[in-house]
């Protein structure tokens, strides 16, 4: 079945350490450094005897960059959790009103929507409570635009 969940973050428990590895070698000022600090270690070539000091500084930046993409990450979660457990209520198979979750809806659902509330972006609008069939939207989650937009009802409902 068709999940209607939104999932915006990167990362789960699993992929976190692997691909926040794969993310941050995949800049080149870190590989410059960790070839380096793979320089330092033969010590014919290296001004350390030996010693890979450079890979202390590299550990704690990629520590420090992980930590900041984690605590964003897990921002991203609480979002996505937020999102997805918002209410509307929704047509059931007797024609009665049941509020349910934005991530239970599913394709073919007939929703309300209750004046200045806030809906899942992927509905057709079936019937307004205008006289001339319009509502009027406000998309600024989408695009960024504040101004409202109006939308018809298609002329076959």
């Amino acid at each position: 079945m068709i999940n209607n969940e939104i999932c915006t973050s990167k990362y789960n428990w699993i992929t976190f350490i692997p691909k926040n590895f794969i993310e941050q070698f995949s800049k080149l000022p870190n590989v410059y450094f960790l070839l380096i600090g793979f320089l330092q270690m033969i010590p014919s070539i290296s001004t350390s005897k030996g010693v890979p000091v450079i890979l202390g500084p590299l550990a704690f930046i990629l520590i420090v960059t992980a930590l900041k993409d984690l605590f964003e990450d897990l921002k991203r979660h609480r979002q996505d959790s937020e999102e997805n457990n918002k209410l509307v209520l929704r047509v059931n198979g007797e024609g009665e009103l049941e509020k349910v979750r934005w991530r239970e809806l599913r394709v073919g659902d007939i929703v309300k929507i209750i004046r200045d509330e806030y809906f899942p972006a992927d509905l057709l609008i079936l019937k307004t409570s205008e006289l001339k069939n319009v509502c009027y939207i406000e998309t600024k989650n989408l695009d960024g635009e504040t101004n409202l937009k109006n939308k018809k009802v298609h002329p076959d409902m």
